[in-house]
């Protein structure tokens, strides 16, 4: 890092450094992470100092290896938090509530060592209290889950039951299995209500509302002709889909299927 006619400079090392410095608490978000750089990040910090993380739980994006469910493991191991955002693009990266960069880099080898890319760093304390007001919020947001070892093996014994990607080395294109093979293969690793409400999602359109939810409600209850409250049950299934990456709360009322 350096400073140039009053303007920080960011380079790789950047992050790196500033873990190292921290003593109090890191505070990490970017919807994709990848296991190289995060590892490296929880090494160069202390081991006493909590990192946590707020990103994007998308079981696409780590079937075509975007990002790493390993790194989100990494954090747990660690006894940092995770938060699924299904919605997440911001990168902000808070240290000891103090300094901070805000960025268009994720945290990936691409991201901080590839790409062109933008972002500032700095300790102005009204510019690092609105960054660690946006990251609580963030938290703090009825659509946002937090992630547990749980919802980690879930996603992890999918991932292990959809084919991979084939892959040719000229020209460099990704050839995906059939989407009903996916979804098969998905599905066999969900039971219940998550099997039915997962399947039933194959009627809709990539975006759905929440308009659906009755239509699906209607169509379960010859299934569980015993649950009178079939909606919420639906919507609660929902959010269990969106932290196995699944579906995305694209805004109140709006989902969106990540696996189609």
């Amino acid at each position: 890092m350096r400073v140039t006619n009053d303007i920080t400079v960011l380079n790789d090392d950047t992050p790196m450094s500033l873990c190292a410095e921290s003593t109090k608490s890191i505070k990490l978000c970017a919807p994709y992470v990848k296991t190289e750089v995060f590892s490296d990040l929880l090494n160069n910090k202390q081991k006493t100092v909590p990192a946590d993380l707020i990103t994007k739980i998308n079981l696409r994006n780590y079937h075509n290896n975007s990002s790493d469910l390993e790194a989100i493991q990494r954090t747990l191991e660690n006894g940092g938090c995770v938060y699924n955002c299904s919605n997440l693009h911001a990168k902000v990266y808070i240290f000891d509530e103090t300094k901070c960069i805000i960025t268009s880099s994720n945290l990936t080898v691409s991201g901080l060592k590839r790409n062109a890319e933008c972002g500032i760093f700095t300790d102005e304390s009204a510019a690092v209290d609105s960054a660690l007001t946006f990251y609580n919020y963030i938290k703090s947001r009825d659509d946002v889950g937090r992630i547990t070892e749980r919802e980690i093996k879930k996603i992890s014994d999918l991932l292990s039951r959809i084919p991979p990607i084939p892959r040719i080395s000229y020209p460099k294109l990704d050839l995906p299995v059939s989407t009903d093979t996916n979804v098969t293969a998905i599905s066999s690793g969900l039971s219940g209500w998550k099997r039915d409400v997962f399947l039933s999602l194959g009627q809709f359109e990539e975006l759905f509302t929440s308009n659906e939810i009755s239509l699906m409600a209607a169509q379960l209850k010859e299934k569980y002709p015993h649950n009178n409250h079939r909606e919420a049950k639906i919507r609660q299934i929902l959010q269990q889909l969106r932290d196995l990456g699944l579906v995305e709360f694209s805004s109140p009322g709006i989902y969106r299927k990540l696996w189609i």
